[in-house]
């Protein structure tokens, strides 16, 4: 489903979402597994680096080695479906704290402010 929206220029977006059985918007599955993808190679790329140094300091020792294999990472597809409704539930929740918080101020937009502090709350009961 598509939902279309006028931005601060007056141009178009395009929004595109997913629909899970229930008609309900979520995000994009494969949005999901790309963001996760990018993180999994990032700390990759860090644990690499940080094997590359500590072997350069610990080559005196004996049999001292890195003990993880090199392996990719990867979530099936009943693992990014959870947490497409795990973050799509996280982000409605932040919306109606913060939209409580807005309108207990007499705003009718949600800003920044509001979101910073609902958040550590949020965080917590997550």
């Amino acid at each position: 489903m598509e939902k279309k929206g006028r931005g601060k220029t007056g141009e178009r977006n395009r929004f595109t979402f997913a629909m899970d059985d229930d008609n309900t918007p979520t995000f994009e599955p494969d949005l999901i597994r790309a963001i996760f993808k990018h993180i999994w190679t990032r700390k990759a790329q860090e644990r690499e680096r940080d094997e590359i140094q500590n072997t350069e300091a610990v080559e005196s020792e004996v049999g001292a080695g890195p003990s993880k294999k090199n392996r990719p990472t990867s979530a099936n597809a009943n693992a990014i479906k959870l947490s497409c409704e795990l973050l799509r539930i996280f982000v409605t929740e932040a919306v109606q704290r913060a939209s409580t918080v807005a309108e207990a101020e007499g705003g009718t937009k949600i800003e920044a402010t509001h979101l910073e502090r609902i958040l550590p709350q949020l965080l917590l009961d997550f």
